[in-house]
Parts: C-alpha cells; sequence; structure tokens
C-alpha cells in the first residue's frame, strides 16, 4: 500500500467525560486542521467514555453521574476545577475522599478507517 494514496474515511476517538475536551473544539480543529490532508472530509466519530471510581478504603465503585444526577450534559465543577476531583467526590459507601478515578479522564484515537485512493 501507498500511503500517499490513502484517503481517511473515519476517525473514531474516545473522550472520557472527565479529559476536558469540549467536543464542539474538537470537531472544529478537527476539521480546521485536517483541511489538505488525507484526514480532509473524513467522519470524526467521538465515543464518550462515562466515569467510574473506587474508593481506596471500601473499594465501593460509582460514577460521576451517580454521585450528581442532577447534571445532565456535562461536569462543569469538573471543567472548572479538575484538581478538585478528589475532594468533590465522596465515597457513597464510607463517605471517605480517598478516590482513585478508573476510568474517564482518557483521550485518544480507537481507530479510524480509509481506502486507497486511485492513482
Amino acid at each position: 500500500m501507498n500511503l500517499n494514496n490513502v484517503k481517511v474515511t473515519k476517525v473514531i476517538v474516545r473522550v472520557g467525560e472527565l479529559s476536558l475536551v469540549d467536543e464542539v473544539a474538537l470537531r472544529n480543529a478537527f476539521e480546521a486542521y485536517s483541511f489538505g490532508s488525507p484526514l480532509e472530509g473524513a467522519e470524526l466519530v467521538v465515543k464518550t467514555e462515562r466515569s467510574l471510581f473506587k474508593c481506596k478504603r471500601c473499594g465501593a465503585e460509582w460514577s460521576f453521574r451517580e454521585a450528581f444526577p442532577q447534571l445532565k450534559e456535562n461536569i462543569p465543577v469538573i471543567h472548572l476545577y479538575p484538581h478538585l476531583v478528589t475532594e468533590l467526590l465522596k465515597c457513597p459507601k464510607c463517605g471517605s475522599n480517598e478516590v482513585e478515578i478508573l476510568r474517564g479522564d482518557e483521550f485518544y484515537v480507537e481507530g479510524f478507517e480509509y481506502v486507497e485512493a486511485e492513482s
């Protein structure tokens, strides 16, 4: 395969809800920076990874949305103060603030699809 003749048709990214990545900004940047490249015109698929926390004291696991069900669309508290996650979250079982983030802060390319362009 000649990489000069590759046309990317789809890029799939996994974005954790705690990652501070704004999907609209990501889409705008993808469109702007892909102009004139093999990525131009490719579909950007954004998969959101929900958070998962674990209490270091008692082992209970829960998500941010379970702790704050009133937040429907985003997590503004975390976006404003990401360093305060462990202070804001307390274990729903034992009340400890010794919290480990198991999932939800990732941001990576999960995969892509392409076709070989005609020479």
